[in-house]
């Protein structure tokens, strides 16, 4: 979308000092933004001691994030056609600001939950126009170059979100992490007002197909809304059945709508090829192999072995330090000639033995007993993540590449969002089911209820001081065992997806 504006040449006419501001710029954006997913989970059980701790309300102040940045990842290339990719940027940035600051004094839950939604949208923009304006004004090595920093960048930001939140936390507490990313976005969006770049104006731009944005973002929001309103519905509950049934039936329709749509969201013809849906299914995997455990195990680590936000922190650079690590791995066995097919094949199975050997924690605080399968979970991550992009590029004629990018994109950001959502309510399910068995009757109702909810928001502050937080702990440990167990179940599905769907005489770009 986002490539008719590019003029052939203009990289090198442009000074070096306005294009690193432009670069710093982006990377101070593309660093902060991919907190907000894997960061966030961290501060829920310091939120809910300030402001409740109703774990459907809670799972919305990282679910809403995840939802509206996927949702808006669709129509952002097409709003940066015709705002300019400069100009979309600053909108981006300044809507993520706003965001963050709401964010940081939010009086109520609620106001948190539309305020995270909004920095989800401003996120989308970001990343829509972040990589076009490098793509735009770098050429040729130096634009690999630019490229490969940006993936890292962004990699740094996801992986290490839960290490830099728990420390802004326990400085400054949960507003004070939203105030440090309003900063930093505030300090990208100076950089790129003041860079001099100029948006390039084009006479043709491409319509928004706002139709099928609509239905898109609806369907993905009541699919979602179901997921989360489960845990206090019940999954059989019928508010719950038909939110679920709306939102596949809306998504039905922006499915029906794109195949009569001349200039389409996403192109539904491009999933007739198997290379790239075994290349799609590679972050579906991610999501549900690594993303959902970085963002809630860090409750595991709150709850059940009773630590302090910072150290928490601490302990999840194991699981994160590999994201960062790994891509290189990958990047030299792939020059050296190993198949991608055997790269990211082994990537997803990574998720497999990790997942299974967490199984492993018990309620007695055991920091090496972890750290080998949260080094393979951040393994496997990083193995796949500097490989997907380029490999879904090149599988498609190029007159699609600029589609399928953006289809990797919202697939990659679409699956954490319902994934995380997934995991939140099946395991705030099945901790309040293991709190009730596990509690006296003599307690009461109302006692126990409490209690449930505050174990699966982490908050343990908050119980009655007649509960045992003893019994509430062995609760929440013996409720994430089976969620690991299907964790690692479902990743062993995408493997055998991803190394069938992956064929060897597929794997070249044509």
């Amino acid at each position: 979308m986002t490539e008719s504006m590019v003029k052939p040449g203009v990289a090198q006419h442009l000074p070096v000092e306005r294009r690193g501001l432009l670069l710093a710029a982006v990377l101070v954006a593309v660093l902060v933004v991919p907190t907000g997913v894997s960061g966030t989970g961290v501060a829920l059980p310091r939120i809910a001691e300030d402001l409740g701790n109703a774990p459907a309300q809670l799972q919305w102040v990282v679910n809403g994030f995840n939802l509206t940045f996927a949702a808006f990842s669709l129509v952002a290339g097409s709003l940066a056609d015709h705002l300019g990719l400069r100009r979309g940027f600053l909108v981006g940035s300044a809507l993520f600001f706003l965001a963050s600051v709401v964010s940081a004094v939010a009086p109520t839950i609620l106001v948190l939950d539309i305020a995270r939604a909004l920095a989800g949208v401003g996120a989308a923009t970001i990343f829509a126009c972040g990589g076009a304006l490098l793509s735009s004004k770098f050429d040729g090595a130096e634009r690999t170059r630019v490229f490969a920093l940006f993936g890292t960048v962004a990699g740094v930001g996801l992986g290490f979100g839960p290490s830099i939140s728990a420390a802004a936390i326990g400085l400054v507490g949960w507003p004070g992490m939203f105030a440090v990313n309003a900063l930093l976005i505030l300090l990208a969006f100076a950089l790129a007002a003041v860079c001099g770049i100029r948006d390039v104006a084009h006479a043709e731009r491409p319509p928004i197909d706002y139709r099928g944005a609509a239905l898109f973002a609806s369907g993905l929001a009541l699919v979602i809304a179901g997921i989360v309103q489960s845990n206090t519905w019940g999954w059989a509950g019928p508010g719950t059945l038909a939110l679920l049934v709306a939102g596949v039936l809306v998504l039905a329709g922006f499915a029906a709508a794109q195949r009569r749509t001349a200039n389409p969201l996403l192109d539904l013809s491009l999933l007739r090829n198997p290379t790239l849906v075994g290349l799609l299914l590679v972050p579906v995997a991610g999501a549900v192999g690594f993303v959902a455990l970085l963002t809630y195990f860090p409750t595991f680590l709150t709850v059940v072995w009773d630590m302090p936000t910072t150290t928490v922190g601490a302990v999840m650079l194991i699981m994160t330090v590999p994201v960062v690590v790994a891509p290189i791995i990958a990047g030299r066995l792939a020059h050296q000639g190993v198949s991608p097919r055997v790269i990211l094949t082994v990537s997803v199975a990574l998720y497999v033995l990790g997942a299974a050997w967490l199984t492993v924690v018990g309620v007695d605080r055991n920091i090496a007993l972890i750290v080998g399968p949260l080094v393979l979970l951040g393994a496997g991550f990083g193995l796949g993540v500097g490989l997907v992009d380029g490999q879904a590029i090149g599988s498609v004629p190029p007159a699609r590449a600029g589609m399928v990018s953006g289809l990797v994109s919202t697939v990659r950001l679409g699956s954490e969002a319902v994934v995380v959502a997934v995991y939140g309510s099946v395991l705030a399910t099945v901790v309040g089911g293991r709190v009730r068995e596990l509690l006296p009757d003599t307690l009461g109702p109302a006692v126990v209820d409490q209690a449930a909810a505050a174990t699966a928001a982490g908050d343990l502050s908050a119980v009655d001081p007649a509960v045992d937080t003893a019994v509430l702990a062995s609760a929440y440990n013996s409720a994430i065992h089976p969620v690991l167990w299907v964790l690692a179940a479902l990743s062993l599905l995408f493997v055998l997806l991803v190394a069938v769907l992956l064929r060897p005489e597929s794997e070249d770009p044509r």
